[in-house]
């Protein structure tokens, strides 16, 4: 498998390849002990967790003929600007998901405030 890195420097492919078979698994979204990955189209991206400064939910509301329909997101921010959005398997994975960051990563602020003015 092929890695492409979006944002610090590029790791050895065996290490990214151990960390991946071992990461938990929500959808696209896989959460390894020292990298996130999540799967694009046919590529599958990685961050390292110490690049990252906050990783938060996003909820968009998709309205639809009768009813709304809540769509959950996981941004990651790096440096003060949103690296990348990426789409979630419900609220009840969404909040088990950012308990996993906070564990494996407790620098990573995920009560993310927006740029500071």
């Amino acid at each position: 498998m092929k890695y492409k890195c979006i944002k610090g420097a590029k790791e050895q492919v065996d290490v990214l390849q151990k960390d991946y078979e071992s990461a938990a698994k929500f959808g696209i979204l896989s959460l390894g002990n020292s990298h996130l990955f999540f799967r694009k189209f046919f590529k599958t991206y990685y961050v390292s967790y110490a690049g990252l400064d906050a990783a938060f939910r996003r909820v968009y509301m998709m309205n639809g003929k009768k009813s709304s329909l809540a769509m959950e997101y996981l941004v990651l921010v790096s440096d003060g600007a949103e690296i990348a959005t990426i789409g979630l398997p419900g609220t009840a994975k969404a909040k088990e998901i950012i308990e996993i960051i906070k564990e494996k990563a407790p620098h990573i602020d995920t009560v993310y405030k927006g740029e500071a003015v």
